[in-house]
């Protein structure tokens, strides 16, 4: 003998079979939903940002920086960036010196934890040339 079942039944039993399924799914996806933070870098003013097209690197006195930065690659263990290093040139001294600029290539790296802000580059290192010479210079961002 066949018994019918309501459309009510057939509902309600579909339904606790998959909402143990559903919860299971849920908590796998809220846990691989929240991203993790990117690796920041420190500004002057005590903030976090990331990709920043300009940026204060001498914040004692503001002789270096870049701008117009374009970001080709920005991950947990390094950034590389395009654009132009600022240095004042302090000749005769850094008050009376002039700022030259150079196109450069950024590389961020050595990556620091730090309690109030998390992960941060430590370092910035400018690839460049003058006068047909290449150049390096290295920065520290981060404490």
């Amino acid at each position: 003998m066949t018994k019918k079942i309501s459309r009510a039944t057939a509902v309600l039993c579909a339904t606790l079979m998959i909402a143990p399924i559903m919860a299971i799914g849920g908590v796998v996806a809220s846990s691989g939903a929240g991203a993790a933070t990117p690796v920041r870098v420190l500004t002057c003013a005590g903030q976090v940002t990331t990709k920043p097209s300009t940026y204060l690197l001498s914040c004692a006195d503001a002789g270096a920086g870049w701008d117009a930065m374009t970001w080709s690659a920005w991950n947990g263990s390094s950034a590389t960036g395009h654009g132009i290093l600022r240095q004042n040139n302090c000749t005769p001294d850094c008050v009376a010196g002039m700022f030259i600029s150079y196109r450069s290539t950024v590389i961020l790296s050595h990556v620091v934890t730090t309690k109030k802000y998390g992960e941060l580059f430590a370092r910035a290192v400018f690839h460049y040339s003058v006068n047909g010479k290449a150049k390096t210079e290295v920065f520290d961002l981060a404490d």
